[in-house]
């Protein structure tokens, strides 16, 4: 039996839990037989002894342990081949997965067989045998009936339990057991008829039925006041029984409903909290078993979403993702003033002609990575990289009333960190990188522009025009950062400059002027 348990342990553990509570309930019966039998023994209907009880255990057990073992089959057999790593054939795996959410139902379907048989074989046989009167034989049925139904009831709900805790989450680990097709549901609303009737129903039909059987014996007995004992008698046994056995089964019912309930309720919680990552385990294809598959789908789409937005900030960042998804003033064009920061690696196309491609990519990352932290870190935006250029903006898309002083301080930032990496690069026997950088402040069109294939958050105007020529004049005025009159007016923090350069462009019909930025 050990090793049997050990190579079957689903199989045997429904045995044990179907066989066990069956039997409890078997030597329950007797005792109510014996005790708060509505049809008194001297009316002429006899109580099967204990040898006729014990003969028809020796024949209904282990024709139960045979029907049960087959019926875990596949089940055990999907969850051994899991267990082991192997793969399960799909057929297999979803006959498996049928078979554990309607193997309670089907033992219950067996244990009320294997009840009524011998409830219905025995009063008929003594009625045929003896002449019985048909109103005792029909009260005998109808309280043995009461009494198996109750017992399939207590075995339905206990092995219920024992599936969802062991094979159902191990065949079903994502839930969508309300989906799985060739499945017996039990709506909640049913679960609770089922207990009412168990519980209230069922005992008072019981009572009644006691009541009634001893009120027409009454009238026959000499002595009617020993008939107003055996029903007080049957009063107090039916009392306790059904104290004790509505206790467990409302346990039972009550914890196949609470329990994946408060398991709802707290993955709720962590997605609120923001784990997306949170999943309750589904073990019932009712209403609390399509909630939870429902509540799974969510947090996995959350999960998703924010994965999204995470790589959307890749491209972009997040405050301007914040607003296209949000749909807010990003995704409609509005002119305001911003400080727009441009930065040019020196002598790229030398170095992607010397070194190895891979080499050249990762010195333009790093470069690339150190520069952007500069810029995010003081509250700027990264627009776009092109080639060896970045774009960035300082008060925009949110507004930032000290956007000039944060990108002067993060241009700044930027020289610091480049000399810092060029310092690494001298230890691995690199030459040091070099770049311009040119700062300047005025009204831009700001919005997102592009077409139904690609979209970028983008700065349109003269001030991005202005922007970009000062950073190419850093070539000329053999400077690393420069930053223009409107800039330098807009500083709230004073800065160290040199004196002013005037300076004219292409297109630009009045010079202008510009500052070194020194510290």
């Amino acid at each position: 039996m050990i090793s049997l348990c050990t190579k079957r342990p689903f199989s045997w553990m429904v045995v044990c839990i179907n066989v066990g509570a069956n039997l409890v309930g078997f030597f329950l019966i007797q005792v109510l037989l014996r005790y708060a039998q509505p049809v008194d023994p001297l009316q002429g209907m006899p109580l099967p002894g204990w040898k006729t009880s014990a003969a028809l255990l020796a024949i209904l057990v282990p024709t139960a342990v045979l029907i049960l073992l087959a019926l875990c089959s596949p089940v055990n057999q999907a969850i051994q081949a899991l267990k082991e790593g192997k793969k399960v054939p799909s057929a297999d795996y979803d006959a498996a997965r049928r078979r554990a959410v309607n193997l309670p139902f089907y033992a219950a379907l067996m244990n009320l067989v294997a009840w009524i048989v011998p409830a219905v074989a025995f009063p008929l046989a003594f009625h045929f045998s003896a002449d019985l009167p048909t109103i005792n034989t029909a009260i005998s049925m109808l309280y043995n009936f009461t009494n198996a139904l109750m017992i399939t009831l207590l075995a339905f709900v206990i092995l219920e339990y024992a599936c969802r805790r062991s094979a159902i989450p191990i065949l079903f680990p994502d839930g969508g057991i309300h989906d799985q097709r060739g499945t017996i549901r039990l709506t909640i609303r049913g679960r609770l008829m089922i207990m009412y009737g168990a519980i209230c129903l069922i005992p008072m039909f019981q009572t009644a039925l006691m009541i009634n059987a001893n009120a027409s014996l009454a009238r026959t007995r000499p002595d009617p006041w020993e008939t107003l004992g055996n029903l007080g008698f049957f009063a107090l046994i039916l009392f306790g029984f059904t104290a004790v056995y509505g206790f467990w089964l409302a346990t039972l019912f009550s914890r196949n409903l609470s329990e994946p309930t408060r398991e709802i309720m707290d993955v709720a919680e962590k997605i609120r909290a923001g784990d997306y990552g949170a999943q309750a385990e589904v073990v019932a294809n009712d209403e609390i078993g399509f909630l939870g598959d429902r509540v799974n789908e969510m947090a996995r789409g959350l999960a998703e979403r924010e994965k999204i937005r995470e790589v959307f900030n890749l491209f972009t960042s997040p405050e301007i993702a914040r607003q296209i998804l949000s749909d807010g003033t990003a995704g409609v064009g509005e002119t305001r003033v911003v400080t727009l920061l441009f930065a040019d690696l020196r002598g790229f196309t030398r170095m992607a002609e010397i070194l190895p491609p891979d080499l050249v990519v990762k010195s333009v990352n790093r470069y690339f990575s150190e520069m952007s932290a500069a810029i995010v870190e003081h509250g700027g935006i990264v627009l776009q990289y092109v080639g060896d250029e970045i774009e960035a903006v300082f008060g925009a898309p949110m507004d930032d009333p000290d956007h000039a002083d944060k990108a002067v301080a993060a241009s700044l930032e930027m020289r610091s960190r480049l000399a810092a990496l060029n310092d690494e690069r001298s230890l691995e026997g690199l030459e040091p990188l070099r770049h311009g950088v040119g700062v300047h402040t005025g009204k831009a069109l700001a919005g997102i522009v592009g077409s139904k294939y690609k979209i970028s958050y983008a700065m349109v105007g003269d001030t991005v025009n202005m922007a970009s020529r000062i950073q190419e004049m850093n070539k000329e005025l053999n400077s690393d950062i420069l930053i223009s009159e409107q800039t330098y007016r807009a500083l709230k923090v004073p800065r160290e400059v040199s004196n002013p350069f005037t300076v004219s462009v292409k297109g630009k019909t009045q010079a202008f002027n510009v500052y070194r930025l020194l510290s």
